[in-house]
């Protein structure tokens, strides 16, 4: 059985947001302040806004610095764009498209707009992809023949993947502050911690989508760094 390349699918995100945002601001003046529709548009011409304004910090800003450090280009803008989106996002487009299906008018297709509310679990899945490439790459790195050795590989892989050394690794490359959310600053560290780790993997898992697990074999000398081995 021949090996699947991975592929992630792309709707053009930048200017699928940009429309939805057009659409938003040159309704909103037709509207009764004060009304609930009102506000509703209002608190999404607000949310959009923050979308568009963190996608052109994160096009701009992060990923040319994530890609120097790295030593590799990240080609597919739009599965890095999706890495940053957290669950908080998940309710505006939720909203949106009921609002689309209400009026009998869509905007943007339905199928967009299930993949603009489905971004978070997108993430995930990249995420996923990345705590296993990881494991694995942890493993060849660390491997040795020798049964003596088990007990010493089990832990300087525990140390490696800990939450604590993927979150520090995730504040040297700033993808924290620059996730896209609408969260509170609520979060315990535990869970701010598994925040970061989870988009360092899906860094990885991007690493192994477009490029392959030698890349991301090479590229784990940053996790290698946080730990004594």
């Amino acid at each position: 059985m021949s090996q699947r390349s991975l592929k992630l699918k792309v709707i053009g995100l930048v200017e699928r947001i940009n429309e939805l945002l057009d659409f938003v601001n040159m309704t909103l003046p037709t509207l009764s302040h004060e009304t609930r529709v009102w506000s509703k548009f209002s608190k999404w011409s607000s949310q959009l806004q923050s979308i568009h304004s963190a996608i052109s910090e994160a096009l701009n800003t992060l990923l040319p610095q994530l890609e120097n450090a790295l030593s590799l280009s990240l080609e597919n803008k739009e599965a890095f764009l999706t890495v940053l989106f957290q669950p908080s996002t998940r309710n505006l487009f939720l909203e949106i498209d009921t609002h689309f299906k209400e009026q009998g008018h869509y905007v943007l297709s339905p199928e967009v707009m299930k993949h603009l509310s489905s971004l978070s679990d997108i993430a995930k899945i990249i995420a996923l992809v990345g705590d296993a490439v990881i494991d694995m790459a942890v493993l060849h790195y660390l491997w040795s023949p020798l049964i003596d050795d088990v007990g010493v590989i089990t832990q300087q892989r525990a140390e490696v993947v800990s939450n604590e050394n993927m979150a520090r690794l995730c504040d040297e490359w700033r993808l924290f502050e620059h996730r896209i959310h609408f969260d509170p600053p609520t979060a315990t560290k535990s869970e701010t911690d598994h925040i970061k780790g989870t988009l360092v993997e899906g860094v990885y898992g991007l690493i192994y989508i477009e490029h392959d697990l030698e890349s991301v074999m090479n590229s784990l000398i940053h996790l290698y760094k946080g730990v004594n081995i």
